[in-house]
């Protein structure tokens, strides 16, 4: 089976995070993708950490197998140079603050008449239109303003963001989403079309039951750390040799066969379980005395106990156990590269298998420079060649 995007071809003005994420996604599903960079200084991410030998693992990280051009648009040449190539291109990807493509004269509505099959699709903080839209916005903002904060963290302490820039992914997985979307559609019109996602609605669109839940009651759901009403043991608890496991004991079944395993029956029969708030009050209390049977055991051998019998349960793994897994392993989530400035590195693959087959496995091992590819692209458009 081949990539399933083979043989589209993506521009990309985006930069930082969100926009190269979501090329990376299409790339890494076989799309050509051409990155355009400021000349010399290229995208920020270059200098980003953690630097090796004057390369950043970040950029790396992001932009791998992606061409890269150099055009200043700043400068009328730089703009027409675009104008110029853009035929050659499905996809225009950007991440500008909204507005900025219209000043430079790269809007949607300013390039669609000429290039009506042209899939424009754009991230933003807010969005093009509402109270916030000039806004710039950073992922930890967005985790703040979409309701992220306010149920991350324990309810007695501060609002916590996540670790990684999750509203930047969220917000490149819904775009790639949409560009795949708008290219089957062009299948059937042949028209492309404008497609918009906001980071901050793409935080609000993953906030679970919290939006029903808020308009259903007088008072929305709070931070809870790691409790939740599924189920009871419900939290990470650290073992004897100094290891964590998070343990979610669902429902009523489990429940109660985690507290039969430490000989407390007579929990079971004090407190009956039930998904509600009363119950939820105990939950402090009961999950304090399952913590303190885990602290008397090794790791392996709580793992094994709950598994058994039939609870949920998982060790909580450090980022250098997740590299040495055997499952994550044995199924290729990750490949071996040697970067000629990096070294011996891994990258993450697609989490997506098609018949068993996960698309962008190979890797560029090195880091393109700035303005590498223009003569091959920009070169290409003067020719005549590969214009669709």
């Amino acid at each position: 089976m081949g990539n399933p995007l083979e043989g589209v071809r993506i521009l990309d003005l985006s930069w930082i995070f969100s926009g190269p994420f979501s090329t990376l996604l299409l790339q890494q599903l076989g799309a050509e993708v051409v990155k355009l960079e400021v000349p010399d200084a290229g995208d920020p991410t270059r200098q980003f950490p953690s630097l090796r030998n004057g390369a950043s693992a970040y950029h790396y990280m992001l932009n791998r197998n992606k061409n890269s051009i150099s055009l200043n648009l700043k400068e009328p040449d730089g703009i027409e140079g675009l104008k110029k190539i853009l035929p050659e291109f499905d996809v225009l990807i950007e991440n500008f603050v909204p507005g900025k493509m219209e000043k430079l004269g790269l809007g949607y509505e300013q390039l669609k008449q000429k290039h009506p099959s042209l899939i424009y699709a754009s991230i933003s903080g807010f969005g093009s239109s509402g109270p916030y839209s000039s806004r710039p916005c950073i992922d930890p903002i967005a985790q703040a303003m979409g309701g992220l904060m306010a149920l991350t963290g324990d309810e007695s302490g501060r609002p916590f963001k996540t670790g990684p820039g999750i509203t930047d992914a969220l917000s490149g997985i819904y775009l790639a989403l949409g560009v795949v979307s708008a290219l089957l559609e062009r299948e059937k019109t042949g028209l492309g079309q404008q497609i918009e996602v906001s980071m901050l609605e793409s935080t609000v669109a993953v906030l679970e039951d919290a939006i029903v839940n808020a308009s259903m009651n007088e008072h929305g759901p709070t931070r809870k750390g790691n409790t939740d009403p599924f189920g009871l043991p419900w939290d990470s608890f650290q073992t004897r040799d100094g290891k964590w496991v998070m343990v979610c004991a669902l429902g009523k079944e489990q429940y109660e066969r985690a507290f039969r395993l430490i000989d407390r029956e007579d929990i079971i029969q004090d407190y009956p379980f039930a998904m509600n708030e009363e119950f939820q009050k105990h939950a402090p209390q009961l999950n304090q005395i399952f913590g303190e049977w885990v602290q008397t055991q090794e790791v392996d051998s709580v793992l094994m106990t709950l598994r058994k019998n039939g609870i949920l349960a998982g060790d909580v793994k450090s980022i250098d156990q997740i590299l040495e897994d055997p499952h994550l392993n044995e199924r290729g989530m990750f490949t071996d590269i040697s970067h000629e400035q990096l070294g011996d590195i891994k990258v993450a693959n697609l989490p997506i298998l098609f018949d068993g087959h996960r698309p962008g496995k190979m890797n560029e091992p090195r880091t393109k420079r700035v303005g590498e590819d223009n003569e091959k692209v920009l070169n290409i458009s003067k020719k005549g060649e590969g214009i669709r």
